[in-house]
């Protein structure tokens, strides 16, 4: 019997199909912008999560100060103090490499008019680990002809980029006077100066990015800052690589909890926990943005309740002579119900392929032309989760739109349905 409530609902669609048409429409533009901001939301977080992944790994943690991971501090990264030998002494740590950061006095070179150039700049510290076993966390870093980065054996060296160089007046091999606290100041040979024409490639680092102003920052090695500033207490990161064998999350809550015995207010932060922030972050989003376009699903399912009402109006008689052969009312509203699913199916069916087709073609034009970090790609998600939810609630859509019309056509007295003209 369903076969044949299937059979003539859809003669119905069939038989009306301008105003099958236009319900039909009205459910796709519903359907097709569901599909494309949830879509468009789930390549997000696919970038987003790609990324992470790049620099992490499966055997890489961060500790950073607590407060940063927690929200409580929205200004960018901020300094935390930290023993690294600690750090360095957890079961499971193979390597660990910091970065630290203080704001110095800087002096350079002279101007064309004689003028010493000179100013306070953030001067950051990288340990030689983060150069060589943490290059994810670097970038790739282009040097002009004749530089290079900093290794374990410098001290008194420097690497500036190609404005601050101009500004300070310095050239690749010339020196600049770095101060730290207290009398410490040391002359730094820049040993390297990132190429200007690369500065986008350079910045796309973990490193350029804690600085406020990345491009006044100068680095130096990890040791000049215990030359300049004794005292670790400015840490604004540290990354850690664990030994095979050892669940990264193990280790970094175990070394989460050694820090924070000695004082340190710290966090110990692993892909699996930022993955955890870009869900929620994303799961907010995408109910948002379901938000937005379900104001076009239910002026879609309006239209279909309108089409419902005037096929039951139009078919009265047909009603009265089904219920007087013996078709009960819930025959009737089972026929009206499947006619008004199918119309929202249609709708979901065709809202669906266009979305998904809109979507990798969006997707194809961010990885074609907007110009995404190297190695980085803008992926697209056809979830099956989300196709059969579509369809499903388009036929559910349908059927519940047409709800109120098909209980009057199945509620109405044979006599009067008979009478109707």
């Amino acid at each position: 019997m369903l076969r044949e409530f299937f059979r003539l609902a859809g003669q119905n669609v069939l038989h009306r199909k301008l105003r099958s048409i236009l319900a039909v429409l009205g459910v796709l533009i519903g359907i097709m912008a569901v599909v494309i901001l949830i879509s468009f939301g789930l390549s997000l977080k696919g970038l987003m999560t790609g990324e992470v992944a790049k620099v992490f790994g499966v055997d890489t943690f961060m500790v950073m100060d607590q407060d940063v991971m927690s929200g409580k501090h929205s200004g960018g990264m901020k300094e935390f103090g930290l023993n690294l030998e600690t750090l360095k002494g957890v079961d499971g740590v193979k390597t660990v490499a910091a970065v630290r950061q203080r704001t110095a006095f800087v002096e350079g070179g002279t101007n064309g008019e004689g003028n010493v150039q000179q100013g306070f700049m953030p001067v950051m510290g990288l340990s030689p680990e983060l150069l060589t076993d943490f290059a994810a966390f670097t970038g790739d870093l282009v040097f002009e002809e004749g530089g290079r980065q900093i290794t374990g054996t410098d001290v008194d060296a420097a690497v500036l980029r190609r404005e601050l160089a101009d500004r300070l007046g310095a050239k690749l091999g010339d020196t600049i006077l770095i101060a730290g606290e207290k009398s410490n100041e040391i002359t730094a040979t820049v040993i390297g100066i990132l190429a200007a024409s690369d500065e986008k490639q350079a910045e796309q680092g973990f490193a350029s990015s804690m600085s406020s102003s990345s491009s006044d920052t100068i680095y130096v090695p990890y040791a000049t800052m215990d030359l300049l500033w004794p005292e670790g207490n400015d840490f604004l990161v540290t990354v850690v690589r664990i030994l095979p064998g050892y669940d990264v999350d193990d280790v970094a809550d175990r070394a989460e909890v050694a820090l924070k015995a000695e004082g340190s207010r710290v966090s110990a932060i692993t892909s699996s926990d930022i993955t955890s922030v870009i869900d929620q972050m994303m799961s907010y989003i995408n109910i948002f943005l379901a938000g937005l376009a379900g104001i076009s699903l239910l002026v879609g399912g309006v239209g279909v309740m309108n089409t419902m009402f005037t096929s039951v109006l139009e078919r009265t008689k047909d009603i009265g002579v089904m219920k007087a052969v013996g078709a009960k009312n819930r025959h009737v509203l089972a026929i009206f119900l499947i006619e008004s699913g199918l119309i929202g199916f249609l709708g979901g069916l065709i809202g669906t392929a266009l979305g998904l087709g809109i979507t990798a073609a969006a997707c194809w034009g961010i990885n074609t032309f907007a110009g995404l970090p190297a190695g980085a790609s803008f992926p697209f998600v056809a979830s099956p989760t989300l196709i059969l939810a579509t369809l499903f609630g388009a036929f559910a859509l349908g059927a519940v739109s047409g709800l109120w019309p098909a209980r009057r056509g199945a509620r109405m007295p044979v006599v009067d349905a008979l009478r109707y003209e």
